[in-house]
């Protein structure tokens, strides 16, 4: 491992650490955070008990240059974030150190850990420490399999703003939508939530959401509790909200937005389904027309998170590829 230390250790113990939220803060996305990441396990473990959590850290004689989270449940080995409610997994490095951190993480995974099957999924193409990771797996075991499962679309910085990036059939597409809403309830605007008021706007949008489809509504009675403990101490940092649409005070639509770094995420969203019988309304692609707007043009950079559904793609989203590797021992 050359110049770099491998330190693992089972629990939760350094995700209470410091030093973790300042290298994610630099280095990673929301979904690295501690702040993500100790919700996500308390509702894991429940639901799993027997599962461990391992936290590592890769260390030079400076400090932290990588670090990353695994779970080990049943012999199967995996990073800490399930797909149901984590887009992305996997190591973060600082820049310059990704193949060093991933050189490193790979000899503790093989040589350092009991495991019968690796499951590594969360590997986002565009991100210099996955891409390493994945290409250190490979080394390590020339049968490993990895594919692309996913793709996450993003809209990158608009120096111009948001509308003026799209091409005119996108801009008229938008605005159509937004201009037929407005004819039918009124002039719209955004409400953020509050400290105060965010478990309150989240209720209404797990309620919407629980009445949308059978899926849904065992996404909620899945993930509710996750969802308010989570998002309940990502608002405290001014790094989470819900943000409703709304017309002369009526709840049209609503998201979770995260914040982290120069980027805005929108992680779950949905809307009063009422507005969409026997009429071609369209509050929720609405709103995120509005929220990736206001994103764009306060210089941050907007994901849509996992799922390349045709709305994403024409309101400008450009598809990352997300990687899972799978190793049978």
């Amino acid at each position: 491992m050359g110049d770099v230390e491998v330190v693992a250790e089972f629990g939760k113990g350094m995700l209470t650490s410091p030093w973790w939220n300042e290298f994610a803060a630099s280095a990673g996305t929301v979904f690295h955070t501690s702040r993500f990441l100790l919700p996500w396990w308390e509702d894991r473990q429940a639901k799993s008990p027997d599962s461990r959590l391992v936290t590592i850290g890769v260390f030079d004689a400076d400090g932290v240059v990588g670090l990353c989270a695994f779970e080990l449940d049943a012999g199967v080995l995996s990073f800490a974030g399930g797909l149901d409610v984590v887009d992305y997994m996997g190591p973060i490095a600082a820049a310059g150190r990704e193949k060093e951190v991933a050189a490193a993480l790979g000899e503790w995974m093989f040589e350092g850990l009991p495991w019968d099957r690796a499951h590594l999924a969360g590997l986002a193409g565009d991100a210099a420490a996955a891409d390493s990771m994945v290409d250190e797996i490979l080394r390590r075991a020339p049968s490993a399999v990895a594919e692309t499962y996913d793709q996450a679309p993003r809209i990158e910085k608009a120096p111009d703003g948001y509308l003026r990036s799209l091409n005119s059939k996108r801009r008229a597409d938008v605005l159509r939508k937004r201009n037929r809403l407005i004819e039918a309830v009124g002039q719209l605007e955004l409400v953020v939530s509050t400290p105060e008021t965010t478990l309150d706007l989240l209720e209404r949008l797990l309620s919407w959401k629980a009445c949308a489809s059978a899926a849904t509504g065992e996404f909620v009675a899945a993930y509710g509790d996750f969802l308010r403990k989570m998002l309940s101490g990502l608002t405290a940092a001014d790094a989470g909200h819900v943000v409703e649409l709304r017309a002369s005070g009526r709840p049209l639509a609503s998201a979770i937005m995260l914040r982290h770094r120069d980027t805005a995420y929108i992680y779950n969203m949905s809307y009063d389904t009422s507005l969409t019988v026997e009429s071609s309304l369209a509050p929720g692609v609405v709103l995120v027309s509005l929220l990736v707007e206001r994103s764009l043009d306060s210089g941050l950079r907007f994901d849509f998170l996992k799922g390349a559904q045709d709305y994403k793609l024409r309101l400008g989203g450009v598809p990352v590829d997300l990687t899972a590797v799978t190793v049978e021992r």
